[in-house]
């Protein structure tokens, strides 16, 4: 009797003790595959993770060192551009933007067409123009116009209805010179999509003028004189070669008209007279 239950003692501790070391094995604590409490494992997963933070790291190192190298040689190229800077590069960037039309030493050729007020008709006028441009910003012109057509305007009309004499002195030609002053340039924005150059001018000139001035029942008089003449132009740039400018111009000076009953009598004359030009610039640029 003892030694069966001796037996069965044994046989039970030997399967308590093979379940041990069969569960040991199936579950691996101690060793093998980590669990995810396994500080082991979270350590091993850190550096794996660590691993390819620090070899992107290591990779971008040499681009930047490059990086750093091309910025350093460009700034020095920019360096090396501005102190090589000549004047006629000067000039090209004394304004808001570099400037690509460039009148130094051009001459410029042009046609006009427009109109005069006069106080009691009115006369369209056409001419030509040339100019030699010193630099940017100072030129000298010379032009010459003719009076085309004359029609009465409404202040005349009025004092014919009236019976009242008149004594009329009409712009016939005229030509001289003045000095053009261009202190001012820049650009326009037009609905955002053309951009146009441009620039305003002032001028001041000594004229020859000659007018024919007549009257009702009167002999015509031709008229010669000097004239000073005081002007103002916007200008816009067509490309390189060539523009197109809006000019007022007024022209003062000493005047002689018929009296009706003979003999002529002194008056001084203003006319103001508005012409579109249009021009070309020579030599051409590139």
């Amino acid at each position: 009797m003892k030694q069966s239950k001796l037996v069965a003692l044994t046989l039970a501790f030997v399967a308590i003790f093979s379940f041990q070391v069969f569960a040991d094995d199936l579950f691996d604590l101690d060793g093998g595959a980590a669990g995810p409490e396994d500080p082991t494992a979270a350590e091993a997963s850190s550096d794996e993770a660590a691993a390819p933070a620090e070899e992107v790291q290591n990779a971008d190192a040499p681009k930047t060192a490059q990086l750093d190298t091309n910025a350093a040689i460009a700034d020095s190229e920019t360096e090396k551009e501005l102190r090589d800077l000549n004047i006629e590069k000067k000039k090209q960037i004394k304004v808001v933007q570099k400037k690509d039309f460039m009148k130094d030493h051009r001459f410029e050729l042009g046609i006009d067409i427009g109109f005069a007020c006069g106080d009691w008709e009115d006369l369209l006028a056409v001419g030509i123009r040339a100019t030699y441009h010193f630099n940017e910003y100072i030129a000298l012109q010379a032009r010459f116009l003719y009076g085309a057509v004359s029609w009465e305007n409404e202040t005349l009309k009025q004092a014919k209805e009236a019976d009242a004499y008149v004594a009329k002195s009409n712009l016939m030609l005229t030509g001289g010179a003045s000095v053009v002053f261009t202190p001012f340039y820049g650009k326009l924005s037009v609905f955002g999509d053309f951009i146009p150059k441009f620039d305003l001018n002032g001028s001041v000139g000594v004229y020859y003028y000659r007018t024919v001035a007549d009257g009702e029942g009167v002999d015509k008089m031709n008229n010669n004189d000097v004239a000073f003449q005081v002007g103002f132009a916007p200008k816009i740039f067509l490309g390189k070669n060539a523009s197109l400018s809006l000019n007022f111009d007024w022209f003062i000076m000493k005047d002689k008209r018929p009296k009706q009953e003979g003999g002529s009598s002194s008056y001084l004359k203003t006319d103001f007279l508005f012409t579109i030009n249009a021009s070309m610039f020579l030599p051409f640029a590139k």
